[in-house]
């Protein structure tokens, strides 16, 4: 189906072109021969209006599409700034779809009465979860905050894997030697997951991030773990109702009968299903965190100011009013590259509802 949609819908052909030409930009621009450096200052050449030849000098760089307030080339911190873009918004969209996928579909397969574990293991779990919170989530958020180095985080997340595993895996066999906590208990993963869901979307996400990032300085692994903590909800919703839906289809209840595992229903049956409005609703949510990501950058929150971004170009036209080439240039990249990744997930949904 996708390929006949290629074939005969020119916009999502020239859509996918146009991704697949600016993944390959973005791949490739470090050893393109670039005249200029992203947040290069050319002081000499503050505010210079784009294709300005009356300027040209011969020994020096030519700015193509203009400079900004501190004279730095608008066309490479574009590029550079479509570079931040797909950075900041792929890997978190990755992580929220997996999050999400992982949350919704436990939610409508187990339902509140199917999911029991050991009053042990629910034990380590709790205990787990305030490892991860304040290893993996507190103290990041801390150092982004004091500006320590990249490799200053790497204890801290190994505290966050390393000790709940032990937990789990090592102290759970012991601690059902007891008969008390070896009983199990039902878990009403469905509410905890809905309760979850309705919290995070009853604050609008743009104040939440607002609240959560006056904790901290900007830098790209706060945006990151803010932006995945409050944007797995829509895919959490659309894998939950997806699911239910599954539940009742003739298929899964003949496996059900036959007594097939739960592992083996949810790899054969419900991720296969799953996965084209997932698939939709992760091209579209892309789309989504590019204009989330710019709108932050706008906003001045967030992203480091050492990161090239759309947002934080098009906020310079403020100290300038008349420098339009500074909205125009990386706002086109960024209503380009919008429009054809909702293009994609218009296309994608159609060929999802023709398969059904």
């Amino acid at each position: 189906m996708i390929r006949e949609t290629w074939q005969v819908k020119p916009a999502f052909r020239l859509a996918l072109v146009y991704l697949f030409l600016l993944t390959l930009l973005v791949v490739i621009l470090p050893w393109l021969p670039l005249p200029f450096q992203p947040n290069e200052l050319d002081l000499e050449q503050v505010f210079r209006k784009p294709f300005a030849w009356d300027t040209y000098q011969s020994d020096r760089p030519f700015h193509w599409l203009g400079t900004d307030a501190l004279g730095r080339d608008v066309l490479v911190n574009t590029l550079y700034g479509a570079r931040t873009a797909l950075v900041i918004s792929l890997p978190v969209m990755l992580l929220t779809t997996f999050l999400g996928l992982l949350l919704g579909a436990a939610a409508g397969l187990y339902g509140d009465h199917k999911a029991a574990m050991s009053r042990a293991r629910l034990l380590m779990g709790l205990i787990s979860l305030f490892f991860i919170g304040y290893y993996g989530i507190f103290m990041p958020l801390q150092l982004a905050r004091l500006k320590f180095e990249t490799t200053a985080f790497i204890p801290a997340l190994s505290f966050a894997l390393l000790v709940p595993a032990f937990l789990l895996i090592g102290m759970t066999p012991f601690l059902k030697q007891w008969p008390y906590l070896r009983q199990k208990v039902a878990i009403p993963l469905d509410q905890l997951v809905l309760r979850l869901i309705e919290t995070l979307t009853s604050i609008p996400k743009l104040i939440l991030i607002l609240v959560l990032a006056s904790f901290a300085s900007p830098s790209l692994l706060l945006l990151s773990l803010l932006l995945i903590l409050t944007y797995w909800t829509g895919i959490a919703r659309l894998a939950r109702a997806e699911t239910l839906r599954i539940r009742e289809m003739p298929f899964f209840e003949a496996a059900t009968s036959i007594g097939v595992s739960q592992p083996q229903l949810i790899y054969r049956h419900v991720f296969p299903n799953l996965l084209p409005p997932v698939m939709v609703s992760f091209v579209f949510g892309l789309a989504g965190l590019m204009m989330l990501e710019s709108t932050l950058s706008f906003l001045n929150i967030g992203v480091s100011t050492e990161l090239v971004s759309w947002g934080r170009m098009i906020a310079g036209i403020r100290s300038y009013t008349s420098a339009w080439w500074l909205v125009v240039f990386p706002g086109a990249f960024l209503s380009l590259t919008v429009l054809a990744l909702q293009t994609c997930s218009y296309y994608l949904l159609r060929v999802s509802q023709d398969k059904v």
